[in-house]
């Protein structure tokens, strides 16, 4: 299957290091989550930073979603720029960046939209306030990475007082990525609405992350959901139990470059900065990602994503390479010159092939 996966890949033009997405998987997850937030009758804003695609962003569309969530300003600009409008930026706001905030803020409400931003400090809290912009301060809920500490109520008021008008409490529960099973994610959903629900009540909640959005059956307690990596999924999301393989929307497209069957040893185009950082331990040893293949139906027609080879682990990244354990009957199948699919650990890092996009339609 891997000669197949080459010869079909190469069929469509492509040379690597890219993305291929499965459409129709995409979509299914797409529409998933959509139904969910609809009956549970909460504002569905993703997060655009994993696929970063004006094509994706329209199957969103498609599903009647009109509020997106980015992860910068320069993003931001660029889905303005195709004709989203409501937008919120849920990386912390630069006071840097004001001046390009308010412009931005000010191209769409002339559209007739509005544009969101984060802070989590009485610094930023200032710098928004003297913006016509919407304000969600960030909550840390239990990940600690950024955010007012759910437990420093002192703090939280500092930064409230230092807005003009109302705001909101944002939180992303990235500890969710550390759970294994359903139960595990559950737990932390519940604990963190329950963080945010005693703060301040009255104030709108919005939280963001993909295993906990994925596993609740309702959104009880919340008005927004902000989940990104749901559209493609991964091997993480996989491990935790937020998706089946089934659902895997998304890989990288690699040359090989390198066959050292001596050393069971495949090395690809395709480092760190093509697939991710992230890791997941797995038999006692780290991986990077595994191989995959494509799925050929009966009659040749919808070819779409396939299966993960297990027993083709990635290794090892640096920054352009790839190094990918496969004995004799992987390195058999494979030259210098084919191409192979790699599945990542965490798909919002594909997100930066987007000058090598391909569609399985």
């Amino acid at each position: 299957m891997l000669k197949a996966t080459s010869a079909h890949l190469k069929s469509l033009g492509l040379t690597g290091p890219g993305l291929i997405i499965d459409e129709a998987r995409a979509r299914t997850n797409i529409r998933d989550m959509a139904d969910k937030a609809r009956r549970s009758g909460v504002v569905f804003r993703p997060h655009f930073k994993t696929h970063q695609s004006p094509a994706v962003a329209r199957w969103f569309a498609a599903e009647g979603v009109d509020r997106i969530t980015v992860s910068s300003v320069r993003m931001a600009e660029q889905f303005a720029e195709t004709g989203w409008r409501d937008i919120t930026i849920a990386f912390l706001l630069n006071p840097l960046e004001a001046p390009r905030v308010a412009n931005l803020a000010a191209y769409l409400g002339r559209k007739g939209g509005r544009l969101g931003v984060t802070v989590d400090s009485v610094a930023a809290a200032k710098a928004a306030a003297g913006l016509d912009v919407d304000i969600w301060v960030k909550v840390d809920t239990g990940y600690g990475r950024t955010g007012v500490p759910w437990d420093a109520t002192s703090r939280l008021d500092e930064v409230l007082a230092a807005i003009d008008r109302p705001a909101g409490l944002l939180t992303h529960a990235g500890q969710s990525y550390q759970a294994r099973g359903h139960d595990e994610i559950l737990e932390i959903h519940t604990r963190t609405v329950a963080r945010l629900a005693g703060l301040r009540p009255g104030l709108k909640i919005s939280i963001g992350d993909t295993p906990c959005c994925s596993t609740v059956p309702e959104f009880a307690g919340v008005d927004e959901i902000r989940p990104g990596n749901f559209v493609f999924y991964d091997l993480m999301q996989l491990q935790i139990g937020s998706c089946t393989e089934n659902r895997m929307a998304a890989a990288a497209v690699c040359p090989v470059v390198g066959l050292y069957p001596e050393r069971n040893r495949i090395v690809v185009h395709g480092g760190a900065v093509h697939l991710s950082k992230e890791s997941l331990e797995t038999g006692g040893r780290r991986i990077f990602g595994r191989l995959g293949t494509l799925h050929f139906p009966a009659g040749g027609r919808n070819i779409g994503l396939g299966g993960i080879l297990d027993e083709a682990p990635v290794v090892s990244l640096s920054q352009e390479h790839g190094v990918i354990e496969g004995d004799g009957a992987i390195t058999g199948q494979l030259a210098i010159g084919d191409l192979v699919l790699v599945w990542p650990v965490h798909s919002c890092l594909l997100g930066g092939l987007q000058d090598n996009v391909t569609i399985l339609a």
